[in-house]
């Protein structure tokens, strides 16, 4: 009786440690050995990047729900930076804010944008501004709308 094939495959383990693994070829058909090597492939650059993948998995639409809950949590953390600076322009005295915004290590047309995008939003409900930007690019981009725009998006999803 002719002894199986083997083949080593080498898997990146949840630790990051590298496991080399000998496989039967009976046990594993090929399209189970060419996702294992996918998602060892996935593992190895998530680690090298620094990306926590979502529950350990490859699977790219939990990748991609992970992504856009990071979006949401951006675009709220740019209105959020935006409100914050907002409120340190009135607390500081005359000719300090620039000097804080230095220490921050901010640009002035950067703090400006998030400064308006505050301003803008901060009475809206800011899901659905949030939806309808999708990307901090966009959010500023809606600064040029007027209010008649915005609550046409806010209640239609899109605006003429």
């Amino acid at each position: 009786m002719p002894k199986p094939k083997t083949q080593a495959v080498t898997v990146i383990d949840t630790d990051g440690s590298a496991v080399v693994v000998k496989e039967t070829m009976q046990s594993l058909d090929e399209d189970k050995l060419a996702l294992a090597q996918q998602a060892s492939h996935v593992r190895a650059v998530a680690l090298q990047i620094g990306y926590a993948l979502p529950a350990d998995a490859t699977d790219p639409d939990l990748i991609q729900r992970d992504i856009r809950a990071n979006l949401n949590r951006s675009l709220q953390s740019v209105l959020e930076v935006g409100r914050g600076l907002v409120v340190l322009r009135e607390a500081c005295a005359h000719g300090e804010f620039m000097a804080r915004i230095d220490a921050l290590a901010l640009e002035a047309s950067v703090v400006r944008r998030f400064m308006n995008a505050a301003r803008k939003f901060s009475k809206r409900a800011t899901s659905h501004v949030l939806n309808a930007a999708g990307t901090q690019s966009k959010l500023f981009e809606m600064l040029v709308l007027d209010d008649e725009q915005l609550e046409e998006l806010e209640l239609i999803g899109s605006t003429g």
